[in-house]
C-alpha cells in the first residue's frame, strides 16, 4: 500500500524530528553465512509471500501469515518495490523496511535483532535479512528488491524516470532499474529472479496479491497497479520453479473496503497490533514502541478484513 504525495511531504517534515529508531540497529548488521544461528531455525514448512510494497503483507495477507508462523511455518517475504511513492532520498524507504522488521519481530515474540543475509543469483545481489530466533523456532526472512514504486496508475514518478512494473509488463519500457542502481531487469530476468527466490525458499505455499485484477490502477476494484503486476510476476515465477509447484494464493487489496468485515475480534486485534508496530517507524514523531495514534480510514477498514481472491 502506498501513501499520497501530500502525506510524503508531511513525512519529510517528520524526518527532522527524532523519529523512532530500532532498539537494536538491525539493518546495520553485517552479512553472515547460512549456517549462522539466524538460519538454524526449524522449518516444518515454508510460506513465501511476494508483494509490491512494505506493508501489503501486513494489510492484506494478515492474519494468514501470522497464523502460518504460529503453526510452525517459516516465512520468506519478498518486497518487489521500494515503496518510495516518489519521495526524495532514502529516508522513507528505509523507514518502511525497518518497520516490517519490527513488525515481524513482534509477531515472533523475539528482540528486533536481524542479520544481513544478502541473496545472490545470476550476477545480482538482493538485500535480505534474517531474524535471529531461538533454536527450533520458525525462521523469518525479508528480502527487498527495491524497484521503483509505479504509483497507483502505473505512471511512475519523476524522480525514477517514470519507471513502473506496469510499464514493464506492457512493454512500454524494456528494463526497470532498482532505486539504488544496483541492478536492472527486463521481464524475463525479473521473473527468473523471483522464480529463483521462490525455489530457494523451498516454499510449498506462495501468497501474493490479486493477480486476476487487470484494472491497471482504476476501475471497479481500484487497486494499486504495483499490486496486480507484482502478483502476476510472482504467480508466473512460482509456476516456473523446478519440480513440484507451490500452491499459489492471491489476496484482494484496496477493494476489500467495500466488502463486509470478516475477521473475528482477536485476530483483528492481533493484526492491528503488528501493523501498529510497523507504523512506529514512519508515523511516530518521537521514539516509540508502537504507533498509538488514529489510523487512516482505509487502515481501519483493512484491519477487520482479509479476502483471498476468487
Amino acid at each position: 500500500m502506498n501513501g499520497t504525495a501530500g502525506w510524503l511531504r508531511k513525512l519529510g517534515m517528520l524526518a527532522a524530528a527524532a523519529v523512532c529508531g530500532l532498539a537494536i540497529p538491525a539493518w546495520a548488521q553485517p552479512a553472515v553465512p547460512a549456517e549462522s544461528s539466524a538460519a538454524a531455525a526449524l522449518c516444518r514448512t515454508t510460506v513465501f509471500a511476494g508483494v509490491a510494497h512494505e506493508d501489503d503483507d501486513l494489510l492484506f495477507m494478515s492474519p494468514d501469515l501470522l497464523n502460518d508462523w504460529a503453526r510452525g511455518a517459516c516465512l520468506d517475504i519478498v518486497y518487489l518495490t521500494a515503496g518510495d511513492a516518489g519521495s526524495t532520498g532514502t529516508w522513507y524507504t528505509e523507514r518502511r523496511e525497518v518497520g516490517v522488521g519490527r513488525a515481524y519481530a513482534l509477531m515472533a515474540g523475539v528482540p528486533n535483532d536481524w542479520r544481513r543475509q544478502d541473496r545472490k543469483h545470476a550476477g545480482r545481489t538482493v538485500r535480505a535479512f534474517a531474524l535471529r530466533v531461538p533454536a527450533g523456532r520458525p525462521r523469518v526472512r525479508v528480502t527487498f528488491l527495491r524497484l521503483p514504486d509505479g504509483l497507483h496508475d502505473g505512471s511512475g514518478t519523476r524522480l525514477q524516470a517514470g519507471q513502473s512494473l506496469l510499464k514493464l509488463e506492457l512493454g512500454r519500457i524494456r528494463r526497470i532499474t532498482t532505486m539504488d542502481r544496483s541492478a536492472r531487469y527486463d521481464v524475463k530476468e525479473l521473473t527468473a529472479m523471483l522464480s529463483w527466490l521462490v525455489a530457494d525458499s523451498h516454499a510449498k505455499v506462495v501468497r501474493t496479491l490479486d493477480y486476476r485484477n487487470v484494472d491497471r490502477g482504476s476501475g471497479p476494484k481500484s487497486d494499486h497497479s504495483d499490486h496486480e503486476v507484482a502478483a502476476r510476476l510472482v504467480k508466473k515465477a512460482a509456476a516456473s520453479v523446478p519440480g513440484p509447484k507451490p500452491f499459489v494464493v492471491g489476496y484482494r487489496g484496496y477493494s476489500i473496503n467495500a466488502l463486509p468485515p470478516n475477521l473475528a475480534l482477536q485476530p483483528a486485534r492481533r493484526k492491528e497490533s503488528v501493523f501498529r508496530r510497523y507504523l512506529s517507524t514512519t508515523l511516530c514523531t518521537r521514539a516509540c514502541a508502537d504507533y498509538t495514534g488514529p489510523l487512516w480510514s482505509s487502515y481501519r477498514h483493512w484491519m477487520v478484513r482479509q479476502y483471498r481472491g476468487k
